[in-house]
């Protein structure tokens, strides 16, 4: 089952772009919806925004975002 977060402070986030990388901002109050989290704070984890697959730090995660509680 995956897991939806709520993103407490603008965070960085990789956006997959003609192969490669770049980074965006994901802005305060987003929701990231992850299928799943690791515990190595310094991994990268595949998570969905705006249904755009992103990849995100698990430290962000931890820090910066807050999990919806889902009925």
């Amino acid at each position: 089952m995956s897991e939806k977060y709520r993103i407490q402070s603008s965070t960085i986030v990789l956006f997959p772009e003609n192969g490669q990388y770049v980074t965006r901002t994901l802005p305060e109050g987003a929701i990231v919806e992850i299928k799943s989290l690791g515990f190595d704070r310094n991994k990268l984890v595949e998570v969905i925004w705006d249904g755009k697959n992103v990849m995100m730090f698990n430290q962000d995660v931890q820090c910066r975002a807050e999990r919806v509680r889902q009925a």
